[in-house]
């Protein structure tokens, strides 16, 4: 149960700090705003990023390194694409990249057997 938590949190956090590293390069016309607006989004991206870490020290507790690396890279993959991409930013996902989705979910299914 600790692992599966341990997970689910590298995998939130991960995603989190790559959605807000994107949102600190968006567009504003007002130089002052966006310096403001970078500077925030890459502190939360960054904290975000350390509990990340911070989980994901926690999760090799329980797992080995070449188990738990592709797994947490592979979920924040995932993650970043349908959180991020399509829920926060509202971006269109091509049909190649649900394939290239499920072929990273085939292959965390066969690391973890």
């Amino acid at each position: 149960m600790r692992t599966v938590l341990l997970l689910l949190a590298d995998m939130t956090a991960n995603t989190g700090a790559h959605i807000c590293f994107k949102l600190s390069s968006a567009v504003e016309d007002d130089r002052r705003r966006r310096v403001r607006r970078f500077v925030l989004w890459q502190v939360v991206g960054n904290l975000a990023g350390l509990a990340g870490v911070l989980a994901f020290t926690g999760l090799l507790r329980g797992l080995s390194l070449h188990v738990a690396y592709p797994l947490t890279e592979g979920l924040t993959a995932v993650g970043v694409q349908i959180v991020g991409g399509m829920i926060v930013l509202r971006e269109r996902v091509p049909p190649l990249a649900w394939v290239g989705t499920g072929l990273i979910l085939s292959g965390i299914v066969l690391l973890s057997l």
